[in-house]
């Protein structure tokens, strides 16, 4: 009998899992160096692999990288000394309706637009200090000085 209970206990662990997860918008594809992600006013490390969530920043080291898939497969680099903000992201993988708003303070990001522009162009926001650019099904850079 316990045995049984043990394994109706694993069960419903289990599966309590994928609804966690869920709750992301990605995860840290590629790691160069030293990155932090700051999360509900805590620093935290970055990590390979690691799930990503809308309100996150993250930070790269002077002589890091990092690479973010999104769930609509979009791909975002980031250079060294970089710090962006995932300031809103939603995505439904049925009908590839979506919006995010990412914005970057200073450093360098790539991005590779997803499935999520494929349907509606523009659904993708990257904000700068000086300007909005709306990502229209492609891929592009953009480069921002620390403001001094």
């Amino acid at each position: 009998m316990k045995i049984r209970q043990c394994i109706l206990v694993m069960m419903g662990l289990m599966m309590t899992i994928p609804v966690a997860l869920a709750d992301g918008i990605g995860i840290i594809k590629t790691l160069k160096g030293e990155a932090e992600i700051l999360r509900d006013n805590k620093a935290v490390m970055a990590e390979l692999g690691q799930t990503l969530y809308s309100d996150d920043e993250i930070r790269t080291g002077a002589e890091s990288s990092l690479g973010i898939l999104l769930h609509d497969d979009a791909r975002i680099s980031m250079g060294p000394d970089s710090f962006i903000s995932l300031d809103q992201y939603r995505y439904d993988s049925d009908s590839r309706d979506g919006e995010a708003d990412i914005s970057i303070k200073h450093g360098t990001l790539s991005v590779i637009a997803g499935k999520m522009t494929e349907k509606t162009p523009g659904a993708l926001k990257v904000k700068t200090p000086a300007a909005i650019l709306a990502v229209r099904g492609t891929e592009f850079s953009v480069k921002v000085e620390p403001l001094q």
